[in-house]
């Protein structure tokens, strides 16, 4: 009696060990996919909060920002509030990724341009850099938790909507653009941060915009039009192909469907034509150089 006394009071830190496990471990059937979200947001939280502070760049680009912060928690918490599943974390780790990390890198890259001082454009980039890095980590967590969810083989039940076909598209425009970025900086201890390259640029754009297509096209429907299966190979475009019925009207209906469409075709509406950077001036130059030490 006196030892179970004892240990409910002081409870061994195996049982706190495994608490904090069982917290962490919030993504079902595969936690390890929670713990690298968890790493990308520690990665990349610091450079968005830097992009949505600090002076410098478009202010359409800096709203989009917010604008999509917002869009991502609204769909996150509207989510997680009808049950938890591998599934619904495809959903928020692809927002997260597409809708609030790549937004802020595109602004953090647009802001170098209000500043004359290298130091702080390097920082700008930088920021950029990081923040690539976590849309990279977040749509990798997406990708797997769709991957995982649907029936083993390949390609199976896998790549066969627009919607997927159009995501698959925008990763690999992704992957690319982090592999070219990667030669054009040179050496990883000493990277080259001012370089300056249009077709770095447009791909990047290509892929914001294939990414966001995704999205919309994952909240309309996710009508199937390639049979992997069949022998040969089906492609065909169903008579339905225009009705909604995706994921989201199931679970959050039409009208907040088309809320979270209309959403997501202004933030690319805005991000497209960000208008042009603003000048610093001097003195608030000075004072991101501090913040930024």
């Amino acid at each position: 009696f006196v030892l179970e006394f004892w240990e409910n009071l002081n409870p061994s830190p195996h049982k706190a060990e495994l608490a904090a496990m069982e917290a962490l471990a919030f993504i079902p059937d595969y936690p390890a996919l929670g713990y690298v979200l968890l790493g990308v947001g520690l990665l990349g939280t610091p450079s968005l909060l830097r992009a949505l502070w600090l002076a410098g760049g478009p202010l359409r680009s800096k709203m989009s920002v917010f604008h999509g912060l917002g869009l991502t928690v609204t769909i996150a918490a509207l989510t997680l509030k009808k049950g938890n599943s591998l599934f619904v974390w495809h959903v928020i780790a692809m927002s997260l990724g597409v809708l609030v990390f790549q937004p802020a890198a595109l602004h953090s890259i647009l802001a170098r341009h209000s500043f004359k001082d290298p130091e702080t454009r390097k920082a700008r980039v930088m920021d950029h850099k990081l923040l690539q890095m976590a849309v990279m980590g977040s749509v990798a967590v997406g990708f797997l938790a769709i991957f995982l969810n649907k029936p083993a083989g390949f390609p199976g039940r896998h790549f066969m909507s627009v919607h997927s076909l159009v995501g698959l598209f925008a990763l690999a425009l992704m992957g690319w653009n982090i592999l070219d970025a990667g030669y054009r900086q040179g050496s990883p201890f000493a990277p080259k941060l001012l370089w300056v390259s249009r077709l770095h640029q447009s791909m990047g754009t290509l892929a914001f915009t294939c990414a966001l297509l995704a999205v919309m096209l994952g909240f309309f429907n996710r009508t199937a039009v390639v049979d992997w299966a069949a022998e040969p190979i089906v492609f065909s475009l169903p008579d339905t192909w225009h009705e909604m019925d995706g994921w989201a009207k199931n679970m959050h209906g039409e009208n907040a469907t088309w809320m979270f469409i209309g959403a997501t075709v202004l933030l690319l509406a805005n991000m497209l034509v960000p208008g042009g950077a603003r000048a610093v001036p001097r003195w608030r130059g000075d004072l991101v150089d501090k913040k930024v030490s």
